[in-house]
């Protein structure tokens, strides 16, 4: 009788759902063989409870106008997001709800397929959305270490202080980069219309503009890590936030990538207006060892390659340098480390 009762035990355990947070269905430290970073739950029929929609108009077509939409683990931060690949469900963000259904990996984005279609309850509405996360450029596009993008999947974050280094290409994709290397922003959650896919509109994403901070979703597309701003451009902001205005200066020296290097680095610097500029690089006793640019630039973005030789064309030694740029008014510094 016992072994009756245990076994039904454990047929009807099968049958239930594992019930988790978007982190516990996410989180993972072992790399999968195309790079990526699977869910331990792959396959597997969980339930989320509690989770928040923080983007409820993603991926839709002109011929399929119907949205799926993403939900996040109410604190945020890393591993915390999921994408819900179902349609037609009314949730809108800010939505508290419960959803159940198969977890798979599609193409390297970990999601609740619509096969068979979730179920979703609404708890509440109107809920306060996790404070977006701050990351850097880099981690978005084809990182280096899939990981270090692979937390941020499906995850609220935001990026600051960044200039567009590349124009929207023919899928509306543009780069921007804060200094550390350039990242993807996409359209993904802007909707399409039956006449057509959004558009950024003429000389939004021109090289050189600027934002102080830019919102979105995190997700993986075609091997690329790319932040989508959600509708209605409210996701760029050239203010840092409502109180503190953001005065973009005339120059801004935006860094070098990669850094560490070993061989070449290139130091991306912005100017809004034609104008002398100079880049020196120094030792930490303070001594100049290389002259990099000395210059009048015209107004736009700048990339200059540094291949770690002093002005002899000497292979400077391993190690800290400062680096500082002289262009009008503008004097600021960075640090780089030679390998």
């Amino acid at each position: 009788m016992k072994r009756i009762a245990l076994l039904s035990l454990m047929i009807l355990s099968v049958g239930l759902a594992l019930a988790m947070s978007c982190y516990d269905a996410q989180y993972t430290t072992t790399p999968g063989t195309d790079g990526t970073y699977p869910s331990p739950y792959a396959e597997q029929t969980i339930t989320l409870e509690n989770v928040v929609v923080t983007c409820d108009t993603y991926g839709n077509s002109p011929s399929y106008l119907q949205p799926k939409f993403y939900v996040s683990d109410p604190g945020g931060g890393p591993w915390s997001g999921l994408y819900i690949y179902r349609f037609g469900t009314g949730v809108v963000a800010g939505d508290l709800i419960n959803i159940t259904g198969r977890l798979i990996e599609y193409y390297g984005m970990t999601e609740i397929s619509n096969s068979p279609a979730p179920t979703i309850t609404i708890i509440s509405q109107g809920n306060q959305l996790p404070e977006p996360a701050l990351i850097q450029t880099s981690v978005l596009s084809d990182p280096a270490v899939p990981a270090n993008a692979e937390m941020w999947e499906s995850v609220l974050c935001k990026v600051q202080n960044v200039t567009v280094t590349a124009v929207p290409n023919s899928y509306a994709e543009f780069y921007v980069t804060d200094g550390s290397g350039a990242g993807q922003i996409d359209d993904g959650a802007y909707l399409a219309t039956s006449t057509g896919y959004h558009s950024w509109p003429t000389g939004f994403a021109n090289i050189g503009n600027q934002w102080a901070q830019i919102v979105g979703i995190v997700d993986y597309n075609y091997d690329v890590y790319g932040l989508n701003p959600r509708q209605n451009f409210n996701d760029f902001s050239t203010t840092a936030n409502e109180d503190n205005v953001v005065i973009l200066p005339d120059a801004k020296l935006l860094g070098n990538f990669p850094n560490p290097f070993a061989g070449e680095t290139v130091i991306a610097f912005n100017l809004k207006s034609a104008q002398p500029v100079r880049i020196e690089v120094f030792n930490l006793k303070g001594q100049k060892v290389r002259t990099v640019v000395e210059s009048k630039l015209g107004a736009q973005l700048h990339n200059v390659t540094f291949d770690g030789k002093d002005d002899r064309g000497s292979l400077l030694p391993s190690g800290m340098y400062m680096y500082k740029m002289t262009a009008g008014g503008t004097v600021e510094s960075r640090k780089l480390v030679i390998r």
